[in-house]
């Protein structure tokens, strides 16, 4: 009997301790579909996620305005009752000089929660991508929607330039209010030493609670100065101190994967997590052997390493982490403020405060002068609509009545939007496609009465974006009307923060509601699914061991070899082209010479990158642009260009050829040998230095570099997409996931507020145009061009003004295009269906894009 209770209690503690919780203890039924994904951020908030991974799980709960479909080499948009859509039936329609979007919004969807999708989520969702103090990745407002300059600068006749001119405005706003701590600390911190401070928390708090208020802090903070105390500078300056503290605790992970090749990993200090994170951070002295005939540093060799902190009174992490903080907040508060990934991200809240400030001039108190969007329409909600309308030959009774849950009075009704835009957009229906997230949970407790112009958003209000839209609980848990909800371990309808995304586990169950999507749609078809964060480089193992049934590794040889000795085990897989493209990234707000940064990517052999992949499945290329899209320019023959007309990156690379243009823009640059701002780290995005397709391009740069005086290291960084959507890493290697469309705007123009023109430095261009003329000149064209291929649809034309973009692009130093790879998919074909699986894989899709009709195998 006891021995029945011992393997009771042990087949208990496995079920709960391991994954193998994810199958049943006697091992012969699969519980849950077990996906790998890469390491998650945790922002799980359809407006706001920003990383890849973190995008896949909020759309696990998600459906869309419209879908796609890849028909004779080409993707379409798709809606109706057959596709997991809001739409039941969408046109575009041109009629003097406007184009017209009608959207019939289906009846009887309903979100995981069984509240009803309705048109006052729809017009919520769009209320919020297109509100102006709106920070998150989505660019719809970029597109020319009638009214919309109007609506977001509350000013009668004004056109899509203002957003510039409101911006500008907000920059200094939230200028001044940086400065003040800046200048505060300065004062409050001087020392009898030139250029050196010293203040600690304690002697800043007395400081900021003694201090006057300058007028340009109290202008950015409120339109009322009587309401700005010495209480709100002090909130900035504790708001500082959790970012920082918050930022060398990634630190701390990102360093004890930074020192593991040569010439650290013959040094066993660097084995010890403490005094990895301390050089880290700048606190270890490396002295490097020297080459007897010209003197110069040998970065290969390490002759001594000199700890600049006491390396016996500091054992633990907590205790590390303390001691830095407590360092540089008292010495070094002005550089955190201006250079740390800390800096980063006050200036994004800071700016978005500013904006709403400006805005709130515009405004009688908080009474809208421009209550709506004009070109944005409900026709059930509009006086003068009429009682049908006609979408694509099929006729629909337009709702005029509703329930109070918003659905329509009559089950033979539709709501219909409708969206008009200036001219012609080809881009603007991938913008409208987006995903319709519930308004009564995103933001709980705003009413909708869209006859009174109320959408459930607090127009322009930086309170309303990060403590309703983006609270605790709404970017932790992710809710919709998509094939899956979240769960937790114990499968929990209304699982916490805590229990969706654990030990690196997140819980999906099926969603019962699915099926009102459409009438041509089932529930899922697997009750529980989870994904696992696992590294691609033991992907594999993972899978092979039964810990995961799909995984998305390298596609490198070792792999495919190995998933060949898999085969015998029930192991399929399948590669396609990748959507996207791998690039090296240079900030120019970190890297502020552009001559610099043409040196950099002269001293790139980014050919080399192609030996981590198998032969055939990636292909160098030479312009910032997947080569899977139509618009990667041709060469005469029709074949993918290869000449850029730039010396980077090097059709042929050569050594010398390389080092005599790196010496020739270091000239141009009026820098020489051994000065400050040749020291650099080249950062890989992720945990392992050498298994990344870049690091051999990284390492011989680094070397040629070094040879020509600089003090260049590679290093790996787990949180580095992170630190990228700050803008706080110098040069990085990393890769694109592109859009369907080729439409640059999102990640190059110079009024997108998406985080990747933050990686690129576009707010320092911008901020300093003294500093930055060339760049500054190069961007007003780079604009000019993404806004004159947004007006026209002839794909020809598109493609030589996208060719004159994408060179401008390379003018400006801040991306070198890398390779071109596939992507391979790989599964376990004796727990899932492989019949279930779609039959047509392609750049535009995956085998889990309906993951509701994967099966497990009998």
């Amino acid at each position: 009997m006891k021995k029945r209770i011992l393997a009771l209690l042990l087949c208990i503690a496995t079920c709960i301790g391991a994954m193998a919780a994810l199958t049943s203890c006697g091992g012969s039924k699969t519980d849950a579909f077990v996906i790998m994904t890469e390491d998650l951020d945790g922002l799980f908030n359809p407006f706001y996620s920003t990383t890849a991974a973190d995008g896949t799980i909020v759309s696990m709960t998600q459906i869309g305005m419209l879908t796609t479909k890849y028909e004779n080499g080409k993707v379409n948009v798709a809606y109706g009752d057959d596709q997991a859509v809001v739409s039941k039936d969408f046109q575009i329609t041109s009629e003097g000089g406007d184009t017209t979007y009608t959207f019939v919004i289906k009846n009887g969807i309903k979100y995981s929660d069984g509240h009803p999708l309705t048109i006052e989520d729809v017009l919520f969702n769009l209320y919020v991508y297109l509100d102006p103090v709106y920070t998150g990745s989505a660019t719809m407002y970029s597109t020319d929607i009638k009214g919309l300059a109007e609506y977001r600068s509350q000013t009668a006749g004004a056109d899509s330039d203002i957003d510039e001119t409101i911006t500008e405005a907000a920059q200094t706003l939230a200028n001044n209010r940086m400065n003040e701590l800046i200048n505060l600390f300065k004062a409050t911190g001087t020392t009898s030493t030139a250029g050196t401070y010293n203040a600690d928390y304690s002697k800043m708090k007395t400081a900021i609670l003694a201090h006057s208020l300058s007028s340009g802090y109290k202008s950015a903070i409120s339109n009322d100065p009587t309401k700005v105390s010495v209480q709100n500078l002090l909130a900035d300056y504790e708001l500082a101190l959790k970012y920082f503290k918050e930022e060398l605790a990634n630190d701390y992970v990102s360093a004890q994967e930074a020192y593991t090749e040569i010439p650290y990993k013959n040094h066993e200090e660097f084995k010890d997590p403490i005094f990895a994170f301390m050089c880290y951070e700048g606190l270890v002295e490396i002295e490097y052997e020297k080459d007897p005939v010209t003197n110069k540093d040998i970065k290969t060799q390490i002759k001594k390493l000199t700890p600049a902190y006491n390396n016996t009174t500091i054992t633990t992490m907590e205790q590390a982490i303390d001691y830095v903080y407590n360092r540089k907040i008292s010495t070094e508060l002005h550089v955190i403020l201006q250079y740390w990934a800390t800096a980063q991200k006050l200036e994004t809240e800071f700016l978005a405060k500013a904006k709403e400030v400006v805005l709130r001039q515009n405004l009688n108190g908080d009474e809208l002068a421009i209550k709506n969007i004009s070109g944005i329409v409900s026709l059930g909600h509009k006086a003068d609509a009429p009682d049908t309308i006609t979408v694509n030959n099929n006729t629909y009774k337009i709702a005029k009545t509703h329930n109070d849950d918003g659905t329509p009075a009559n089950a033979d009704e539709y709501d219909v939007l409708q969206i008009t835009i200036d001219g012609v957009d080809p881009k603007a229906v991938w913008n409208f496609a987006f995903s319709v997230a519930p308004q009564h949970y995103y933001a709980e407790g705003y009413d909708v009465d869209i006859a009174n112009n109320k959408f459930g958003v607090d127009f322009g209000s930086y309170s309303f974006m990060t403590d309703v839209i983006q609270s605790v609980r709404n970017i932790k848990i992710p809710m919709g009307a998509g094939a899956y909800k979240a769960t937790d371990s114990k499968n929990n309808d209304n699982p916490d923060g805590t229990a969706f995304f654990a030990n690196n586990v997140v819980y999906f169950k099926a969603n019962s509601y699915f099926e009102t999507v459409g009438s041509g749609l089932n529930n899922a078809k697997i009750e529980k699914v989870r994904y696992q964060v696992v590294s691609a480089s033991n992907a594999l193992n993972m899978l092979e061991s039964g810990s995961v049934h799909y995984v998305t590794p390298q596609l490198t040889n070792d792999n495919i070899d190995k998933i060949n000795s898999l085969k015998k085990k029930g192991i399929e897989s399948v590669y396609t082209d990748q959507l996207g493209y791998g690039y090296i990234g240079i900030n120019a707000g970190k890297v502020q010479n552009i001559n610099i940064r043409k040196a950099i990517m002269s001293a790139m052999n980014t050919s080399l990158a192609l030996a981590y992949y198998r032969t055939g499945t990636a292909e160098t290329i030479y312009w910032p642009m997947s080569t899977v899209s139509w618009a990667y320019p041709k060469a005469d023959d029709g074949s993918n260009s290869r000449d850029n007309l730039h010396d980077y990156p090097a059709i042929n690379f050569n050594d010398e050829t390389a080092k005599a243009a790196i010496r020739n823009y270091m000239e141009a640059a009026g820098v020489a040998e051994g000065d400050s701002e040749l020291s650099l780290k080249f950062t890989i995005a992720g945990a392992n230095l050498t298994d990344h397709p870049t690091y051999n391009t990284f390492i011989h740069a680094a070397e040629l570099l070094n040879d020509c005086g600089w003090d260049v290291e590679v290093v790996a960084d787990t949180q580095a997409l992170t630190k990228l959507s700050t803008g706080s890493l110098a040069v990085w290697a990393a890769a694109w996931g592109s859009t369907i469309d080729p439409d640059l705007y999102q990640v190059y123009h110079k009024n997108s507020t998406a985080t990747s023109v933050l990686a690129w430095g576009y707010r320092e261009i911008l901020a300093s145009p003294d500093v930055y003329a060339e760049e500054n000149a190069i961007l007003n064209d780079l604009s000019d061009i993404i806004d004159e291929a947004r007006e026209i649809e002839d794909q020809a034309a598109r493609s030589a003004l996208y060719e004159e973009a994408l060179g401008l692009i390379l003018d400006l130093a801040v991306e070198l295009p890398v390779y071109q790879r596939s992507t391979l998919y790989a599964y376990n074909g004796s727990v899932i269906d492989v019949d279930s699986l779609p039959k047509d894989v392609n750049p535009y899709s995956s085998p889990l894009d309906r993951i509701w009709e994967i099966e497990f195998a009998e």
